[in-house]
């Protein structure tokens, strides 16, 4: 140990660091084939640091304190997951569409067509036959096409107004990320954000639109998203907050 943060070279070495007054349990795993050190953080193993071969780990502390919001962030979010998926199964289901909150409602009949549809404070879905399975896979499948269906829509507003143009579109089942840009200029989105109010939606494309002109998070990249969005910073803290509810 050395002062807060672990440095041993060993695959799965158990580290911490002290992030904002908390004490943070992380991992570090040695990888041949990573080019960059690279944080990720997901439910059950938490934060796994991997690192280069020759990685010099004296370096680890400033970039992982570097990244202590982001860090934070994720953590509190996986944590609010994690609560919310052992709540008690005889509360109501709820699930989100563009910012509001809907009661599930399941209804089975034979010859029914299988179909999602919002109906005041309801989300009513239609089935043939009873089953959670096949309820949760027509209300994933809904989602997705309406995230594509809404995202790709909004991305084509923005981008015109911004004059910007991109390859492709991608709707994902991304674990820890909203949204990402990629070195061909693909666009990628998490399908669940179709679930945020639509300007927290218009935030995350412009975000990655711009991440077309400023690849990384600079001060000039927050400059440019402060320029097109003023209100950014609300929009990140909606996520932030609210992101576990997200689910269904």
């Amino acid at each position: 140990m050395r002062e807060d943060l672990c440095l041993k070279r060993k695959n799965n070495q158990p580290c911490s660091v002290n992030l904002d007054g908390r004490t943070v349990s992380f991992s570090i795993r040695v990888s041949d084939r990573a080019k960059n050190l690279r944080l990720q953080v997901a439910i059950g193993t938490g934060l796994e640091v991997i690192v280069p071969k020759q990685f010099d780990l004296e370096r680890l502390k400033s970039i992982i304190k570097g990244k202590q919001n982001w860090i934070l962030d994720k953590l509190d979010y996986f944590k609010q997951v994690t609560e919310k998926s052992s709540r008690n199964c005889s509360e109501p289901r709820l699930a989100m569409f563009l910012g509001k909150e809907y009661t599930i409602e399941s209804i089975h009949r034979p010859g029914e067509t299988p179909e999602v549809l919002p109906d005041g404070e309801k989300l009513v879905i239609r089935l043939p036959a009873a089953g959670r399975g096949a309820e949760r896979t027509l209300l994933e499948r809904w989602y997705r096409l309406k995230a594509r269906e809404i995202i790709t829509g909004r991305v084509r507003v923005i981008s015109e107004e911004l004059n910007l143009s991109y390859n492709r579109i991608f709707i994902k089942n991304q674990k820890t990320r909203w949204g990402s840009c990629s070195g061909l200029k693909n666009l990628n989105f998490n399908w669940r954000l179709v679930m945020a109010p639509l300007p927290v939606i218009d935030y995350i494309v412009l975000h990655e639109l711009l991440h077309l002109k400023e690849p990384n998070h600079s001060t000039r990249f927050w400059s440019l998203v402060e320029k097109y969005c003023p209100e950014y910073r609300n929009f990140k803290k909606w996520l932030r907050d609210n992101g576990h509810r997200l689910m269904f």
